[in-house]
Order: C-alpha cells, then sequence, then structure tokens
C-alpha cells in the first residue's frame, strides 16, 4: 500500500512538471504573440538610398504629378513612445530644370489645428510640432518657414521626415499639410504643389 502511494505522488508529480512545463511554453509563445501583435509600427521609410530613389523616381512617372508622399495613402499609423518613424516626401521642379543643390527645392510642414489631436485632445501646437525633432515646422498657411530636401536627383527632390510621438500621447488623428516651392531660379520662387499626411496615433506597445 505504501509503495502504492509513492508511486502514485510519484506519477502526480510529474503531472504537474509536465503541466508547469506547458504552461510556461504556452506563455512564452502568447507573449511572442502579443509582441508581434503590439509590437508593430506601420512599415517606416529608413534611409533614402539608391533603391528606394529608383522606386521615389518611379512614382513620378505622370506628368502631372508634381508631389508625392510614400506611403502614398498619407496615413502614418505610430505607436505612443516611438522615435525615428520615418516617410518621404518629395517634388519635381515646375519648368523641368535640374535640381543642382539641396535648397532649389524647399518644403514645409504645418499643422491642422483642426484636427483632432489639437481640438478634441488639447495637445498644444507647439507639441505636435515637436514631434518633428529635425524639421521646422510651421505655425499656420501664412507662415513661410521652409526646410531644404536632403536627396535629389534630375528635376526631383525627396526628403525623409522623422516623427517622434512621446509615451503619454493620448490617441487620436492629427493632419498636417506639406508644400514645396522651386528655387531653382534664385530670384523667383514658384510654388509647385502640396498635400497632407494623417498622424494616427496608436496605444503603446506592451512589450
Amino acid at each position: 500500500m505504501v509503495v502504492s502511494s509513492k508511486k502514485a505522488a510519484i506519477e502526480m508529480s510529474m503531472s504537474t512538471v509536465v503541466t508547469i512545463v506547458l504552461a510556461v511554453v504556452f506563455l512564452i509563445l502568447g507573449l511572442v504573440l502579443i509582441r508581434n501583435i503590439y509590437g508593430f509600427a506601420t512599415s517606416s521609410v529608413g534611409t533614402i538610398d539608391e533603391k528606394l530613389k529608383t522606386q521615389l523616381v518611379s512614382l513620378f512617372a505622370d506628368e502631372n504629378q508634381p508631389v508625392f508622399i510614400k506611403p502614398e495613402d498619407g496615413l502614418l499609423q505610430i505607436r505612443a513612445s516611438t522615435n525615428n518613424f520615418g516617410f518621404v516626401i518629395g517634388a519635381r521642379t515646375k519648368n523641368g530644370n535640374d535640381v543642382a543643390k539641396r535648397s532649389d527645392i524647399q518644403y514645409r510642414l504645418y499643422v491642422d489645428t483642426n484636427s483632432q489631436c489639437i481640438k478634441v485632445k488639447k495637445i498644444p501646437v507647439a507639441t505636435v510640432k515637436s514631434w518633428f525633432p529635425s524639421v521646422s515646422v510651421a505655425s499656420g498657411e501664412s507662415d513661410n518657414v521652409y526646410n531644404s530636401i536632403t536627396d535629389y536627383t534630375a528635376d526631383q527632390g525627396f526628403v525623409r521626415v522623422q516623427v517622434n510621438i512621446p509615451s503619454g500621447t493620448p490617441l487620436c488623428t492629427q493632419t498636417v499639410f506639406y508644400d514645396f516651392v522651386d528655387r531653382t531660379d534664385n530670384s523667383t520662387s514658384l510654388p509647385i504643389g502640396g498635400g497632407s499626411f494623417q498622424i494616427e496615433v496608436l496605444r503603446k506597445a506592451l512589450l
């Protein structure tokens, strides 16, 4: 009877160990799955290398498209506590002049003060502007604060814009406008065109 009890105890111990091991394995798998789900950020653009430049140039196949943004839908889904998220905007010169220096094509960004982040969530305009650490952001449409492009080829110029969304930023959507001007002729400044993109602030990743 004693031997039977010991055998049962050993079998129970083995079952407990197996159960614990399986539980730990499933817990690890669950954490990995959660990290993959919550830890993603919409694919951001890194440095503008030659391969990417080729893709960007192809976006200008339409002669009537003076400016562009990549991602092409203009929706940037960025999690709070994300740094160095990047996207690319670009333009071609007004009359087909080649770009000789970075200041030949310039751009500006300015925030939409009627967007949800500012108007509803009451995030200060200065805070939204600070999301762009390497770019001077205009206060409005009448504010002529321009930045030079960083890369160019032939009559086309591009710039990678960096975005940082601080931890604790409320979930919201913010529209930002951009304009390009052609300054290949130093005596004039020709408007090329503009557009907008939306920053959708997502919940901070769990891991």
